[in-house]
C-alpha cells in the first residue's frame, strides 16, 4: 500500500512564512536545519509560488565545486568570456547585466543550496548581488559555521533573516505522518518513528514508507499499528546515510563510530580519541549532542543514523576501537549505561568480555529493563547454568520478555543440578549475594500470578530474612555496590507483591523507609520507587504528598543515565496516580519523558502514559475526546500488551461510548474486559473495574452502576485504600446515590489535597440541602477541572426546587452547567444534533435575543408566527433557559465556548 502525497508540516515554518519574511527583509532568507529537515523541500514550494511574478535562478553548490572559483555561479557564467573572470567586480558587473536583461522588470531571486559550499570569490559576487539590489536571496545550508565570510557578513549585518528547521516535535510528527497515512497512527508506532528518526521529516517519511511497504506498518480496524517492535531501517535509509556519512573527515568519522558503538559517552572520554574541532563540528550541525549532566554525556541526534554508522564498521575496526575506548574513559565516569553499552559492543566485536564484566552488565540490563541483551549477555558466560547469579539474571530477562514458564524450569533445572529442593529454606544458614539473587528471581517467577500472593509474600521474607544473616554474618564479602542494587531490587519487589495484593498502606511504608536516603540512592531504583510511592500514596489518600512527589521526580529530567523504558514506565505510573489523585489541574504539566533513546529491540513503548491522559478525558467527560485516543491504543494493544492494558482501554472505551450514546458500541468494548490483567497489577485491575462499572456492564441502569460503585468502595475501606474509596463514592453520589454523602464526607476528611477538599463540600452541600452550597461546590470542581462533576452537581441545583426561588443562584448554575458542558464536548462539535443549535435556531435566537417580537422575527425571517414559537421552544430546551430574557445570556455562553 502506498502512501498519499505528503503534505507541508504544519506547526513551524511554511511556504507562505518564507514569502512573508523574504518581503520584509533587507536582502532575503538564510534557511538551516540537519540534512532532511525539509529545506528543499520548502524552497522548491517558494520557487512554483514566485516563477510567474518574479525571476528565479536556482543554483546548487557542492563539495566538488567549492575548490573552483565561481565554482556555484557556473550555470549563469558559461556563457560569458573567461576575460570576465579575472576579478570578482567584472564577474559581478557582467552578471549584474546579465540578470536585469533577462528579469524584464520582475524582482530577482538568487536560491542557492548548500550554501556552505560556495567558495570566497562567488560569496563576494552573492553577497554584493544582494547588498546592490540586485537579487534577492534564498539561501539554505546544514552549517552555518561553514559560510564563506562574505555571506556571514551579510547574516551578522541583519540583512539575511535566519530561519532554522528544527526537529520535528512528536505531536507535530503525528500530525503529519497522520495526514499521509490518512488514518489514526498508535502511539507505540509514533514514538518508535520520532526516536528513530530524531524527529527529522525526511527519515521519518522514508521510515514510513519502508515499514508500510514491509507489512510492519499497517492497518488494523482504521488504525495504524506496529506488527513488530525494534524495527530495522531499509536499504534506502541506509544508501542515504552513507552518501551523507561520505562527506565527513576521517576524524569525524571516528568520532561518530565511537559514539554509534558506545551510544552514550562521557565527553571527556571522547575528546581522549577524538580531536575537539571534529567534535566541535558534529556538534554544531546537529549530529551530535551534549546534554547539560554532569560529567557531559554525548549521544547521537537520531538512532536511525547510529544504527547505520554501527552495521558498517567492518569487525577488526570495531575492535581497535573498543580497546582505544576501554584505555582512554576513565573507569570513574563509567555510568550504568555506559557498562552495558560496552558490554554490547564487546559481544558484537568479539573482544574479551569476563565472566563478572559479563554477569554484571547482565544485571544492569535487567534493571533497565533490556531484556535482550541481559539474556545474550548471561548465556556468552561458558558455564554459566552452574551460577546461581547467572541463572537469577538469565530467569529474570525471561520474565521480562513474557516467557515465565521457561523461567521457571531454568531455576528449577538449577536446583536439580545442584542436588537441592525448591524450597524457600535451601538457603541455609550461611547465604551469599548469589544465592539471595537466586531465591529473589524464584520469587520473581510468582509476582504475575494471581493465586500465589501468599507464596511471593513468604518467599520474599525469607530473602529479607536471609540478607538480614548475611550481613550480620561473618562470610559478608560481597561489596557494598552489590548489597546495594540486591537491596534495591528486593525492596521494589516487595512493592510490586503488595501493591498487586492491593495493601498499598504497606507499600507506602515500605518505600518510605527505602527512599530515607534519597541523595545516595540509584537515580534508576529513586525514579522506579518514588513512582511506585507517588502510586500508593494517591491510593491510600495522601494525594498532596503524591503531587509534591511527582514535581521531585520529574524536577531533574533528562537523567541519561536512566533507561528509556523505566523513564517511561515509570512517568506512566506518576501519571496514573496524579489521576487517581483527583489532582486534573496539574495533571497535563506532566509531559512526556525527555529520554529520547530508542527502547531495547522487540519492547515497546510503554503505553500507559498515553492511556493515562485518555482515561482523564474520559473521566471528565469528554467522550469523543477520550475515544479519539483510545480507539488507536486499543489498536495496538491487541498487536501486543505486554502491560496488559488492553482491559482498562476497553472498559474506559465503552464508558466514553455511554457518554457518546452509542450503547452498541460501549457493549463492543465491554466484551474484550478482562477480569484480571497480566502481572496482575491491581491499579490497572481497579480501573478496569471502575469503568465498566460505570459503562453499566450489568445492563440494570443508574442503580446498578451506583450499587456496583458502592462494592467498590467497599473493598478499599476494608483495605484502607481511602484514596480510591473517595474517587469511587464521589461518582456514586454525583450519580444520584445522595444516601453515601455523609460516607463520602467522612472518606474526604481522611484524605488531603484539593480533591479531597472538593468531596467534602460537595458531600456538606448535599447533606444540608443547601443549593448556594451546592453551586459553589460545582464551581469548584469546575475550577479544579472536574468537568463532569461541575456539570452533574449545577445540573442538580438546575432542576431543583429550591433554587428556583433564587434567580441570581439559578443564573451561576447555569453558568456552570453551560460551561462545562462545552468543555465536554470536543473541539469538532461532537455534542449530538439535538443538542446544537442549527443556523436557522441560532438566527431565530439572536433576533429575540436583541428584543425583537416573535411577529418582527416571522416578518423578517418570512415565516409563520408559529413557527417562531415552535423554534423558540427547542431553543430554551437546547440551551437549558426557561424565559426570553435569559437568551442573551445563554447566546454568551455559547459564543465564548467556541
Amino acid at each position: 500500500m502506498s502512501l498519499r502525497t505528503w503534505p507541508q508540516i504544519t506547526g513551524r515554518a511554511t511556504a507562505d512564512d518564507l514569502i512573508r519574511v523574504l518581503s520584509e527583509s533587507h536582502a532575503g532568507v538564510l534557511l538551516t536545519g540537519a540534512p532532511g529537515s525539509g529545506k528543499s523541500y520548502l524552497t522548491g514550494l517558494v520557487v512554483k509560488e514566485m516563477r510567474n511574478d518574479a525571476y528565479v535562478v536556482v543554483l546548487r553548490a557542492s563539495t566538488g565545486l567549492a575548490g573552483v572559483p565561481y565554482g556555484s555561479l557556473n550555470v549563469l557564467l558559461r556563457d560569458l568570456d573567461a576575460e570576465f573572470l579575472s576579478h570578482p567586480a567584472l564577474v559581478l558587473s557582467a552578471l549584474t547585466g546579465l540578470l536585469t536583461e533577462r528579469a524584464q522588470g520582475r524582482q530577482v531571486y538568487l536560491v542557492m543550496e548548500n550554501a556552505a559550499d560556495v567558495d570566497e570569490f562567488a560569496g563576494v559576487v552573492i553577497s554584493q548581488l544582494a547588498r546592490n539590489g540586485t537579487a534577492r536571496l534564498i539561501l539554505t545550508c546544514t552549517d552555518p559555521q561553514r559560510l564563506c565570510s562574505e555571506i556571514s557578513r551579510l547574516c551578522a549585518d541583519g540583512h539575511l533573516e535566519r530561519i532554522e528547521l528544527d526537529p520535528l516535535p512528536l505531536p507535530d510528527a503525528i500530525a503529519w505522518l497522520e495526514a499521509s497515512l490518512g488514518g489514526r497512527i498508535s502511539a507505540s508506532a509514533a514514538h518508535e518513528f520520532w526516536t528513530a528518526s530524531g524527529g527529522n521529516p525526511h527519515y521519518l517519511k522514508m521510515l514510513a514508507g519502508e515499514l508500510v511497504e514491509s507489512g510492519s506498518l499497517s492497518a488494523r480496524n482504521g488504525v495504524w499499528v506496529l506488527t513488530q517492535t525494534g524495527l530495522p531501517h531499509g536499504p534506502a535509509i541506509t544508501d542515504l546515510i552513507t552518501t551523507r556519512l561520505g562527506k565527513l573527515s576521517a576524524g569525524e568519522r571516528t568520532a561518530l563510530e565511537i559514539v554509534s558503538l558506545a551510544r552514550a559517552v562521557p565527553l571527556e572520554a571522547l575528546l581522549a580519541i577524538a580531536l575537539p574541532d571534529d567534535v566541535d563540528s558534529l556538534e554544531k550541525r546537529g549530529i551530535l549532542v551534549v546534554d547539560d549532566s554532569l560529567p557531559r554525556i554525548i549521544g547521537m541526534q537520531n538512532q536511525l543514523l547510529c544504527d547505520v554508522i554501527r552495521a558498517n564498521i567492518p569487525t577488526g575496526r570495531s575492535t581497535d576501537l573498543w580497546r582505544q575506548f576501554r584505555g582512554a574513559v576513565d573507569p570513574g565516569s563509567v555510568h550504568p549505561a555506559l557498562t552495558v553499552a560496552l558490554a554490547a559492543w564487546a559481544l558484537e566485536c568479539g573482544a574479551p568480555l569476563g565472566r563478572e564484566e559479563a554477569l554484571r552488565a547482565a544485571m544492569i540490563a535487567n534493571i533497565r529493563m533490556d531484556y535482550p541483551l541481559a539474556l545474550r549477555l548471561v548465556r556468552s558466560i561458558p558455564g554459566y547454568r552452574g551460577s546461581a547469579a547467572a541463572v537469577a539474571e538469565e530467569s529474570s530477562a525471561l520474565i521480562g520478555l513474557g516467557a515465565v514458564s521457561e523461567a521457571r524450569t531454568t531455576l528449577r533445572r538449577f536446583r536439580q543440578g545442584n542436588g537441592e529442593e525448591a524450597t524457600p529454606d535451601s538457603i541455609g544458614a550461611n547465604p551469599s549475594v548469589e544465592m539471595l539473587r537466586f531465591e529473589l528471581a524464584e520469587a520473581a517467577v510468582h509476582l504475575g500470578e494471581p493465586d500465589s500472593a501468599e507464596q511471593t509474600a513468604e518467599r520474599l521474607l525469607h530473602v529479607r530474612n536471609s540478607l538480614g544473616r548475611y550481613l550480620n554474618g561473618p562470610s559478608a564479602t560481597s561489596s557494598a555496590a552489590d548489597v546495594a542494587r540486591l537491596r534495591e531490587q528486593l525492596v521494589l519487589a516487595e512493592a510490586q507483591a503488595a501493591g498487586n495484593a492491593g495493601r498499598y498502606t504497606e507499600v507506602a511504608t515500605l518505600l518510605e523507609d527505602a527512599l530515607q536516603d534519597f541523595e545516595v540512592l540509584g537515580p534508576e531504583f529513586r525514579f522506579l520507587a518514588g513512582s511506585r510511592l507517588c502510586e500508593a500514596w494517591a491510593m491510600t489518600g495522601r494525594q498532596t504528598s503524591a503531587a509534591d512527589l511527582v514535581g521531585q521526580l520529574l524536577a531533574d529530567n533528562p537523567i541519561p543515565t536512566i533507561s528509556a523504558v523505566a523513564a517511561w514506565s515509570a512517568a506512566g505510573r506518576l501519571r496514573l496516580a496524579l489521576l487517581i489523585a483527583g489532582s486534573w489541574d496539574t495533571f497535563n504539566s506532566i509531559v512526556a519523558p525527555h529520554w529520547d533513546s530508542r527502547f531495547p529491540a522487540g519492547q515497546p513503548f510503554p503505553a500507559s502514559f498515553d492511556l493515562s491522559l485518555a482515561l482523564l478525558r474520559c473521566l471528565q467527560g469528554r467522550g469523543h475526546e477520550g475515544l479519539e485516543s483510545l480507539i488507536p491504543l486499543i489498536g495496538q494493544l491487541r498487536v501486543r500488551d505486554d502491560e496488559g492494558l488492553l482491559g482498562v482501554a476497553c472498559a474506559a472505551a465503552a464508558y466514553a461510548s455511554m457518554l457518546k450514546g452509542e450503547q452498541q458500541q460501549a457493549r463492543h468494548f465491554l466484551a474484550g474486559v478482562e477480569p484480571h490483567t497480566k502481572g496482575g497489577r491491581r491499579t490497572v485491575d481497579w480501573m478496569a473495574r471502575y469503568f465498566a462499572i460505570l459503562a453499566g456492564a450489568t445492563g440494570q441502569g443508574v442503580e446498578a452502576v451506583t450499587d456496583g460503585l458502592r462494592l467498590l468502595a467497599d473493598e478499599d475501606h476494608e483495605a484502607g485504600n481511602y484514596g480510591l474509596e473517595l474517587f469511587t463514592l464521589s461518582s456514586a453520589v454525583r450519580l444520584g446515590e445522595t444516601a453515601a454523602s455523609s460516607r463520602l464526607l467522612e472518606a474526604a476528611l481522611k484524605c488531603q489535597g484539593d480533591y479531597a477538599g472538593l468531596c467534602a463540600c460537595y458531600a456538606n452541600a448535599l447533606l444540608a440541602g443547601d443549593a448556594a452550597q451546592q453551586v459553589a461546590a460545582a464551581q469548584l470542581a469546575q475550577n479544579l477541572h472536574h468537568d463532569r462533576l461541575a456539570f452533574d452537581a449545577a445540573e442538580s441545583v438546575i432542576h431543583g426546587d429550591q433554587a428556583h426561588q433564587d434567580r441570581r443562584l439559578l443564573m451561576q448554575a447555569r453558568r456552570v452547567a453551560e460551561t462545562c458542558r462545552h468543555r465536554m464536548r470536543s473541539p469538532q462539535g461532537s455534542a449530538t444534533q439535538e443538542d446544537r443549535l442549527t443556523a436557522r435556531e441560532l438566527e431565530i435566537a439572536s433576533l429575540a435575543a436583541n428584543g425583537q417580537t416573535n411577529k418582527g422575527i416571522a416578518a423578517q425571517l418570512h415565516i409563520s408566527v408559529r413557527t417562531v414559537e415552535g423554534h423558540l421552544y427547542q431553543i430554551y430546551g437546547k440551551l437549558q433557559i426557561e424565559e426570553r430574557s435569559e437568551l442573551s445570556f445563554a447566546l454568551g455562553l455559547l459564543e465564548g465556548s467556541r
